[in-house]
C-alpha cells in the first residue's frame, strides 16, 4: 500500500520540479532582459569588443591589398596638394579618407594597422550611433539588436579594410541621426547644437565617397517632402543642408575619369547581380531575421508588458524618416542602375549604406509592435548572438559535431539554417586542362626569391603587381614587371582598369617594379616568370601568351595576394615577339 502511494506521488514531484525549472528559467530571462536594458552601454561594449577583436587581429596580421595600397600611398603624398591631385586622378575618391589615414600615420607611425585604424574606428562609431539612436527611440535592448545586425553582416569586413566605405557608413549614420534630432526637437538651444552636427556630418558624408552625393540628395528630398506636408519651410535646416553642397564641385573629375574605364563582364551590372547583393547581405542573418519577423507577428501577445510610451513625433517627421530608410534600402539598386548606365562595374561594398536600414528597421518594427517589450527584445538579441557565434568562432566546432552525427552531405544541408547558399555561383574564364593538371600537383611556394632568380617576374594583373611590389623583397621587386597592351586588355579581358599603370607608377614613386609595353618586353625576354591566375577575369596576359603560342608551365602556387596565384615559367616562341 505504501509502495503504491509512493509511486503515485512521483508524477506530482516531477511536475513540481518541472514547474520550478520553468519558473527559474522565466526569472532568469526576466533578470537578463532587465540587466540588458539597464546596462546597455556595457553590453554594447562587450559586443563591439568581441566582434571587433577579429578585425583588430586582421588589421595587424594581413598584408595590405591592392586597393588599400592606393590609400596607403596617397596618404603619404609629400604635400596636401599632391594628395588631393592623386585622389582625383589615380584613385578617384574624395579626400577625407586619405586625410584621416595621414593623421593616423602622424600619430602612430606608418604601418598596415595604422592605415586601417580610421576605418575600424568609423565602423565602431557607426554601431555606437545606431545603438544610441535605437536606445533613444525604443530601449537599450533594441539598440543591441541594431549593433548585432551591423556586426553580423558579411560587409563587416569593411571595418578592417583601408577603403572609404566604413567612413561613408559612419557619416551617413551620423547625418541620419542628427537630422532626426534636428526635426524632432523644439528646444532652440539644443537644436542649434544639433544643426551644427548636421552640417559637419554633411561635409563628412560628401567628402567620404562619391556615392555620398546620392545619399545626401535623399536628405534634400526628405526636406522637400517634410515641407510639402507641413506647408512650412524649415529655413535654418535648409541653410545648414545647403552649405556642404560646395563639396560636389570636386566630384566632376572623379565621374569623368571613372566613366572612361572598361570593366570585365563578370563585374558589370545585371539584375541578378543586384539581387545577389541583397541576398548576400542577409543570407547569414536569415534565421534571426525570420525569428524577429515571427515575434513581430506575435506583437500583441507581448503588449501585456508595455514599457514607456512610444515617443510622439509629427506626421511630417515620421513620413520623411520612413522615406529616408526606404531610399537607403534602395540605394544599392540606384547605384547599380547608374553604374549600369555608365557601363561600369558594381561591387558589393558599393551598397554599404543598405546596412543602416538593415540594422534599424527590424529593431524598430519589433520594438513598436511589441510595445518595447524587454523580453521580446532580449530573445531577439539572444538569437542574433547565437547565430553570430556559430557563423564565426563556433562554426568549426559545429561542423565537427555535425560530422560525427550525420553524413557530410546532410551536415552541409543543416548548416543552411545558419547561412543558405549564394544565388550566383562564381564563373571564371576557363583554364586549359593541361594547366589544371599542373596546378593540382604544383608545390606551394611561400616567397618568390627562390623562383628562377635569373628571370624577370611578370604580374598577370595590376592587383598582383602592386601587392608583389609591396610585399616581396627588393631582389624580387627589381625584376618585377607589369605589361600593358590596350588592344589585348579590351579584346581578351574586356577590362581596361590596369591599362594605364604607367601613370600609377609615376604617381607613386615608392613602387619599385617597372611597367613596359607587351611587345617591347617580349622581344627582349624569351623566358620569364608570370605570377597570377589564368582564369582571372581582369587578367589578359596569360591568355594572350597562350594564344600567341608561348609555352606555359606551372612551377608553383602561392597565396597572400588578391589573385589566387600560380607561378608560371613561360618560354616565348621566336615568332611571338613579332605579333
Amino acid at each position: 500500500m505504501s509502495s503504491f502511494a509512493g509511486s503515485a506521488a512521483l508524477p506530482s514531484i516531477s511536475g513540481e520540479r518541472s514547474g520550478s525549472s520553468r519558473f527559474l528559467t522565466v526569472r532568469l530571462i526576466h533578470f537578463a532582459a532587465n540587466f540588458a536594458d539597464k546596462h546597455g552601454w556595457l553590453l554594447f561594449g562587450v559586443i563591439s569588443l568581441s566582434c571587433g577583436w577579429g578585425a583588430i587581429n586582421v588589421m595587424v596580421a594581413r598584408n595590405l591589398n591592392h586597393d588599400e595600397l592606393f590609400t596607403f600611398y596617397i596618404a603619404q603624398a609629400p604635400t596636401l596638394h599632391q594628395l588631393l591631385k592623386t585622389s582625383h586622378t589615380v584613385d578617384l575618391q574624395p579626400p577625407l579618407s586619405y586625410l584621416l589615414v595621414r593623421l593616423s600615420f602622424a600619430m602612430f607611425g606608418i604601418s598596415a594597422w595604422s592605415c586601417r585604424l580610421p576605418f575600424l574606428v568609423a565602423y565602431f562609431v557607426s554601431s555606437a550611433i545606431v545603438f544610441y539612436f535605437l536606445r533613444r527611440l525604443v530601449s537599450a535592448t533594441y539598440g543591441l539588436i541594431g549593433a548585432l545586425l551591423l556586426w553580423s553582416n558579411p560587409l563587416v569586413y569593411l571595418a578592417r579594410e583601408a577603403r572609404p566605405y566604413s567612413i561613408l557608413l559612419c557619416f551617413t549614420t551620423l547625418t541620419l541621426v542628427s537630422w532626426y534630432l534636428a526635426v524632432a526637437t523644439d528646444d532652440s538651444d539644443r537644436r542649434a547644437k544639433v544643426l551644427a552636427l548636421v552640417m559637419a556630418s554633411g561635409f563628412g558624408l560628401l567628402l567620404s565617397h562619391v556615392f555620398g552625393m546620392l545619399v545626401y540628395a535623399a536628405f534634400l528630398v526628405a526636406e522637400v517632402l517634410r515641407f510639402a506636408i507641413r506647408r512650412k519651410a524649415d529655413w535654418p535646416l535648409w541653410a545648414i543642408l545647403a552649405v556642404p553642397l560646395c563639396c560636389v564641385i570636386s566630384y566632376l573629375p572623379l565621374l569623368h575619369n571613372h566613366s572612361t574605364i572598361l570593366f570585365a563582364k563578370e563585374y558589370r551590372v545585371t539584375p541578378l547581380l543586384l539581387l545577389s547583393f541583397y541576398w548576400e547581405s542577409i543570407r547569414f542573418l536569415i534565421t534571426p531575421l525570420a525569428f524577429i519577423a515571427f515575434l513581430v507577428v506575435l506583437g500583441p501577445v507581448w503588449r501585456s508588458e508595455l514599457q514607456a510610451a512610444t515617443p510622439l513625433i509629427s506626421r511630417a517627421t515620421s513620413v520623411s524618416f520612413n522615406f529616408l530608410l526606404t531610399v537607403m534600402s534602395l540605394m544599392p539598386l540606384a547605384i547599380g542602375i547608374v553604374l549600369g548606365h555608365m557601363g561600369t562595374a558594381f561591387f558589393n561594398r558599393y551598397g554599404v549604406v543598405w546596412l543602416l536600414p538593415l540594422a534599424i528597421v527590424p529593431a524598430l518594427l519589433l520594438g513598436y509592435r511589441t510595445g518595447r517589450n524587454r523580453i521580446a527584445g532580449f530573445v531577439a538579441v539572444l538569437a542574433l548572438a547565437v547565430v553570430l557565434f556559430f557563423n564565426s568562432a563556433g562554426k568549426a566546432w559545429l561542423v565537427d559535431q555535425l560530422s560525427g552525427l550525420v553524413p557530410p552531405a546532410a551536415a552541409a544541408k543543416l548548416l543552411y539554417v545558419l547561412s543558405p547558399p549564394p544565388i550566383i555561383p562564381v564563373h571564371y574564364p576557363p583554364t586549359p586542362s593541361y594547366l589544371e593538371a599542373e596546378i593540382a600537383t604544383a608545390p606551394f611556394i611561400t616567397h618568390l626569391d627562390s623562383v628562377a632568380p635569373e628571370l624577370p617576374v611578370l604580374a598577370n594583373t595590376g592587383l598582383t603587381f602592386i601587392e608583389v611590389d609591396h610585399q616581396e623583397t627588393a631582389q624580387v621587386a627589381q625584376r618585377l614587371y607589369m605589361l600593358t597592351d590596350d588592344d589585348a586588355a579590351s579584346t581578351i579581358a574586356h577590362d581596361t582598369v590596369f591599362a594605364h599603370y604607367q601613370e600609377v607608377k609615376e604617381a607613386f614613386p615608392m613602387i619599385r617594379g617597372r611597367v613596359e609595353p607587351y611587345q617591347a618586353f617580349i622581344a627582349a625576354h624569351p623566358r620569364f616568370v608570370v605570377v597570377g591566375a589564368y582564369n582571372n577575369p581582369q587578367g589578359w596576359l596569360l591568355r594572350k601568351l597562350d594564344r600567341d603560342g608561348a609555352k606555359l608551365r606551372v612551377i608553383g602556387r602561392c597565396a597572400g595576394y588578391s589573385e589566387d596565384c600560380q607561378i608560371y615559367e613561360v618560354s616565348v616562341r621566336s615568332d611571338s615577339s613579332e605579333r
